[in-house]
């Protein structure tokens, strides 16, 4: 039996797990096809950070059962859901300082042997992409890596006392770190060779290395799940793809006051009002919008609100989108003089959607521009001038509010704090633009 890819984010998987695929030894599945049958027919599972959790949530059952008959599963991300029993919800270093993200191995494991960790510790010299905190080690896992001082156990190992193995990375995905040292190829065929039964710990530590007794952790945040709302008035409707940072930005303390309805992005067409505001976080994989175009399409034509953040691929399913993609400079700001130049407009200065947000609320990177229809009002530039956030009151008799910025992503994981600075204005603006 070989390994389920279970590919939740749209686009291709890698050419390492294609070719996989080719030798029979990975079976790439859509999430939205999984099911027990398929699990049941497989001994090893590969999930990625857009994993839909509250989709895995239904098949925990399935899942069990095929961990209890020795199937290993490779586990990227925040877990957030209670998907295994003995497993708890991530928790993020407190208050990180640059030293708490420094990598070390605290017991040796095959996926990393003969790795720098150094490697993989930052991405074009910034830390924070291979772990901010980690899924709690559950009682007789062994740590595999650790971070900062306190080894924060980033990465462990598990054998179930029921049965079956689970790896957890709880970061980016690991497949995709160490690029520039071009480890990622490497790193994918070694996560296939270890969820097919390769080399894991054997025999299993009698005294491992264990991180540090009291870690610096921040308490863990509860989730309630999806709701509806049956008030009259507009209300904001967001649909979640169940990833974790969607789960953290839509149900965390923070924000959860602003939606009025969180459903599934396949719940839209049943949930939907005119009058409504349709927020669509920013990493929402594209599939799952795709499918729903008719139904974005008849809001705006019924005059409704559509909200589209970044890495969404809103040109593919709202109307008059002209997008380009480009590089990602995430590394600009070590630099203390550099100025990655994007700048709100003065239209932005009396939009209410914009009340206190600055340039420096809108900055941490880049992902693309837009092209807005003659009409549109854009509200913010990047530093060649050309528009990252627009309103449309032209296109459709609907408003289009679009944008590349990604906050959702970054804030849901824990990660670069302008987003959160953004955030923390747009979403009462929004609230209150939905109350005029």
């Amino acid at each position: 039996m070989s390994t389920i890819y279970l590919k939740s984010a749209y686009g291709k998987p890698s050419p390492g797990i294609l070719e996989a695929a080719q030798r029979g030894e990975a079976a790439i599945v859509e999430q939205a096809e999984l099911s027990p049958e398929i699990l049941s027919a497989h001994s090893g599972l590969i999930t990625g950070q857009q994993l839909d959790q509250d989709a895995m949530l239904t098949l925990k059952p399935a899942l069990d059962a095929f961990l209890d008959r020795g199937g290993r599963w490779f586990f990227n991300g925040h877990l957030v859901r209670p998907l295994v029993d003995g497993m708890g919800q991530y928790r993020p270093i407190a208050e990180p300082k640059r030293a708490d993200f420094d990598l070390a191995a605290v017991n040796p494991h095959p996926i990393y042997d003969g790795i720098e960790l150094t490697k993989l510790e930052t991405n074009k010299g910034v830390a924070g992409f291979y772990g901010r905190g980690c899924n709690p080690l559950p009682k007789g896992a062994v740590a595999v890596n650790g971070l900062g001082a306190a080894r924060v156990p980033v990465d462990w190992v598990w054998a179930r006392p029921k049965g079956g193995r689970i790896f957890s990375h709880s970061g980016n995905d690991l497949a995709g770190m160490g690029l520039e040292w071009g480890l990622a190829p490497e790193l994918s065929a070694r996560i296939l060779v270890w969820t097919n039964g390769g080399a894991c710990l054997d025999p299993w530590p009698a005294n491992p290395s264990k991180p540090a007794e009291v870690l610096p952790l921040s308490e863990a945040e509860t989730y309630r799940g999806l709701r509806t709302s049956t008030r009259t008035g507009r209300r904001i409707v967001a649909p979640s793809s169940g990833t974790y940072y969607n789960i953290r930005s839509l149900e965390g303390p923070r924000y959860t006051h602003a939606f009025d309805v969180i459903c599934t992005p396949e719940q839209l067409g049943d949930v939907l009002r005119p009058d409504d505001i349709l927020w669509v976080p920013c990493r929402t994989p594209a599939q799952r919008m795709i499918a729903q175009k008719d139904v974005v399409a008849r809001h705006l034509q019924a005059g409704g609100t559509v909200v589209a953040l970044g890495e969404s691929r809103s040109d593919l399913w709202l109307p008059a989108i002209q997008f380009t993609e480009t590089p990602t400079n995430w590394w600009w700001w070590l630099d203390p003089s550099a100025d990655l130049g994007v700048r709100v407009t003065e239209a932005a200065a009396s939009h209410p959607l914009m009340h206190g947000i600055g340039d420096k609320e809108v900055t941490w990177h880049l992902h693309g521009w837009f092209v807005p229809p003659e009409g549109a009002t854009v509200l913010a530039r990047d530093g060649e001038g050309r528009p990252i956030l627009y309103e449309d009151r032209v296109s459709t008799p609907g408003t289009m509010i679009v944008s590349s910025l990604d906050p959702m992503f970054h804030h849901g994981s824990h990660f670069m704090p302008a987003t959160t600075r953004f955030l923390d204005r747009f979403v009462p603006n929004l609230k209150a633009y939905a109350n005029v």
